[in-house]
């Protein structure tokens, strides 16, 4: 191959392809399967969770949302929105968002250029691997604070002893 094939392959990779492989490979359960996008559930140790990812090829940028329905007790929004916003402050790339009318919580993260189109096998499965672990780790957090009596800080430090990459 000479220069330009390779940069015309590099330019048009799309990392959406990689993902729909990994998933097929663990036979996860597709939801939406296009050129530019795909959603699947991963299985967590407390849920499913819902993993959709778009590729954005004009922004060269890979949007990831990691999801899962999360029923919030009315008398905890403050609490709750507390240790949401403690959990964003210590995630080291990534956010929460809480959808109240659909009752979902949200991981949000993203990859631009080079780290989005550089994307491979190897680094899919890191991806879901550590998404995965992130959620696991803060659902208990989230659970203490919707149905228990704990402080937001009290449960945000549960998830600070876990090695998933949040502290």
């Amino acid at each position: 191959m000479n220069v330009q094939e390779d940069l015309k392959k590099y330019f048009e990779a799309n990392p959406i392809s990689k993902f729909k492989h990994l998933a097929q490979i663990k036979s996860w359960e597709l939801v939406n399967d296009t050129f530019l996008s795909t959603s699947f559930y991963v299985e967590g140790i407390w849920k499913n969770y819902l993993y959709s990812f778009l590729w954005l090829e004009k922004d060269q940028l890979l949007k990831l949302t990691c999801e899962y329905n999360f029923n919030l007790p009315k008398n905890k929004n403050t609490s709750f929105y507390r240790t949401l916003n403690l959990a964003n402050e210590r995630c080291g790339e990534g956010y929460f968002t809480f959808c109240e009318n659909e009752q979902v919580l949200v991981f949000h993260n993203q990859y631009k250029g080079t780290d989005a189109l550089e994307i491979e096998n190897k680094r899919t499965k890191e991806i879901i691997f550590e998404t995965t672990s992130i959620m696991d780790e803060l659902y208990p957090v989230f659970q203490l604070i919707s149905w228990g009596n704990e402080s937001p800080d009290v449960a945000i430090k549960l998830a600070s002893y876990h090695s998933s990459g949040f502290n």
